[in-house]
């Protein structure tokens, strides 16, 4: 749109010239038996009719205006759609779409996770920053595997009854104050819960396949009682208030724990970390331990496991290796040839 003003010689506007030019339309070509469709940043405002695709499984309207969801009634053979970072408003109008393994609708102003019970092959499902303010709707849902509701208004974990196969689920920047109702998730292996106002770690000790568990940002002063049965990987606790740490000497699984922008003062820490045998990355900076000059040498010198220490390199992967055990005769009268080839079958030395 060009604006043109015409002034006569002492300043006053006579009138206002407006050419109002149309905007720039921009075609994309669609197979007909296209399977995948990407319409990311193409300033779609309304989902038009895509019934011509009779063979598209996967669908994306990334990037896009986008008010309401419509007009997909057809595309049954829809696998995974995508709406990431529209203005969405409402979840509507996909009953039909009855194959959908996967649907993203992170980045919308959705208040409400909703008309989603005939969606019942979903495995995957996404609503990072929206605004939605509780669990549920999903009991129909009982094939989900990974959930992402972070950066949402939730303030309790519930209504999870049903989704028995979960494996991942992410509920971090939301309101949640305790770690509750997930007891019955047997399969989970990823529990992410940063930036919440989670104090206590609690309620865990059921999830006997968690390897990692994401706690930064919340408000925990003290670790202690995690079931030494969990087989753990990651313990992520930076950015709380920890004051001490205890019983994790039992998690012979863990291979990372990081404390980074905790308050740890006492150097007993490290009678728990060295009993840790898969321990490789360790993150204890910005922590009153972490003050004194000596800090990194002498947890280097205590953690002789470990290959990273607060995020840098302090130990070569070849020099972690078990001593050699010396072979005594029997022992060696057992030793069988590796990799023989064709020519010299295998023998015992």
């Amino acid at each position: 749109m060009n604006v043109t003003s015409v002034t006569s010689e002492d300043g006053v506007k006579e009138f206002e010239k407006i050419v109002v030019e149309p905007e720039d339309i921009e075609y994309v070509e669609i197979p007909a038996d296209a399977k995948n469709v990407d319409l990311t940043r193409h300033r779609i405002k309304e989902i038009g009719d895509y019934s011509w695709l009779t063979h598209v499984e996967h669908f994306s309207f990334r990037w896009n205006l986008i008010k309401k969801i419509e007009n997909l009634d057809c595309l049954t053979t829809l696998t995974h759609l995508e709406f990431y970072d529209n203005q969405i408003t409402k979840v509507e109008n996909l009953d039909s779409l009855v194959n959908l393994e996967s649907l993203d609708l992170s980045f919308n102003r959705i208040t409400k996770i909703e008309n989603l019970e005939k969606l019942t092959k979903l495995k995957t499902l996404f609503f990072v920053h929206n605004k939605i303010t509780k669990i549920e709707g999903l009991d129909t849902l009982t094939e989900l595997e990974y959930l992402e509701l972070g950066d949402n208004r939730i303030a309790k974990i519930e209504n999870l009854d049903n989704n028995l196969k979960l494996d991942r689920l992410f509920l971090g920047a939301n309101q949640i104050r305790l770690i509750e109702n997930v007891d019955h998730l047997k399969k989970l292996t990823v529990l992410s819960l940063p930036a919440n106002a989670i104090t206590v770690v609690d309620n865990i000790s059921g999830l006997h396949n968690l390897k990692e568990i994401y706690l930064a940002q919340n408000g925990i002063k003290y670790v202690c009682g995690i079931d030494e049965h969990l087989p753990l990987e990651i313990l992520d606790f930076n950015q709380n208030r920890l004051e001490k740490v205890e019983n994790i000497h039992q998690l012979k699984t863990l291979t990372d724990f990081w404390a980074r922008g905790n308050k740890l003062d006492n150097w007993s820490i490290m009678d728990e970390l060295v009993e840790l045998p898969q321990l490789n990355s360790v993150y204890l900076d910005f922590n009153p331990i972490a003050s004194v000059d000596t800090y990194r040498g002498k947890v280097i010198h205590l953690l002789q496991q470990i290959t990273r220490l607060d995020g840098t390199q302090c130990r070569e992967h070849s020099m972690l290796r078990p001593p050699k055990e010396e072979k005594n005769e029997t022992e060696l009268s057992r030793v069988v040839l590796d990799n023989p080839s064709d020519d010299h079958p295998t023998e015992s030395v």
